[in-house]
């Protein structure tokens, strides 16, 4: 889904694209899984409005919402992970780095701020807002998916309780090995 940048008017223009309407079908059908047929197609709702404010900068902000198909990071079961993201960005257009020039970062990542409009640039006066939509739902996904828990801290996909805290490696129940230069200590030098 390619939208001219120099078409939106003044007042701005909202769209408006969910599985019926077929925009992000095939941009999205990588991140719903192989099984997905042509005729099962997966729920999804993105809705999003583009302001223009000075020469060349608009302002995106919207929504999406889906489901992503994932395993449970705890037992292993199939189960639909909910994707509700909002987001606000500032189009701007790529600037051709000069030959010595660099890019500025942050220092650290405490001085990121998430109250304020993050930027995303756009070549030319096109913008690619389905692979932008497609890199919001993907970011979303967890490294270790887990479904919710009910009221009782049972796993709503196999009904197993969560145990509480995190889950570690380690045994309590075994005593740690000893350090092979604790013997160091008892040897005497002349």
């Amino acid at each position: 889904m390619i939208i001219n940048l120099q078409e939106i008017p003044d007042a701005g223009m909202t769209y408006t694209c969910n599985q019926h309407t077929g925009e992000l079908n095939e941009v999205l059908k990588d991140l719903f899984g192989e099984d997905v047929k042509a005729k099962d197609k997966v729920p999804h709702l993105a809705e999003f409005t583009i302001h223009p404010l000075q020469a060349g900068t608009y302002e995106l902000s919207g929504f999406v919402r889906t489901e992503l198909p994932e395993d449970c990071s705890r037992c292993g079961l199939d189960f639909k992970l909910k994707v509700d993201e909002s987001f606000k960005e500032l189009l701007l257009p790529a600037q051709p780095l000069p030959r010595n020039g660099k890019y500025g970062r942050t220092n650290h990542f405490s001085e990121l701020t998430a109250e304020g409009p993050t930027v995303v640039e756009y070549q030319g006066h096109h913008f690619n807002a389905g692979e932008y939509l497609h890199e919001v739902i993907a970011l979303t996904e967890p490294l270790n998916p887990v479904p919710p828990c009910d009221s009782k801290r049972n796993c709503q996909v196999c009904q197993k309780p969560v145990p509480e805290g995190q889950f570690k490696y380690e045994d309590e129940g075994f005593e740690k090995p000893k350090s092979p230069f604790a013997n160091l200590k008892s040897i005497k030098l002349n």
